[in-house]
């Protein structure tokens, strides 16, 4: 009825390390002040919306970083768990029951 769940450790870090060398390589940039000077509505709405997007794109970010923690501190979870299950059901030193 049990199945197996496992992790590959080295994987599971170097995927780890890419998502956030992406996050890290995500560049957030202001429009330019001189563009906020402008009384064109057309341009003034366009300026608006590109604060907004760039608003939305921090909250991405935070987003994703939050996330990245969680995978990492579930995989490290996931390896003490399986590190005390070995050591239950395969202790390394001691008596051993005969096979």
């Amino acid at each position: 009825m049990s199945k197996e769940v496992s992790i590959n450790m080295g994987v599971f870090r170097s995927n780890i390390s890419k998502l956030k060398s992406s996050v890290t390589n995500i560049e957030i940039k202001q429009p330019t002040s001189t563009l906020s000077k402008t009384n064109i509505e057309p341009f003034t709405k366009d300026l608006e919306n590109v604060i907004e997007a760039i608003e939305l794109l921090e909250r991405y970010k935070k987003i994703l970083e939050t996330d990245i923690t969680t995978l990492e501190q579930t995989g490290e979870k996931m390896r003490e768990k399986d590190e005390e299950l070995a050591a239950v059901n395969h202790p390394s030193s001691g008596p051993r029951p005969l096979s």
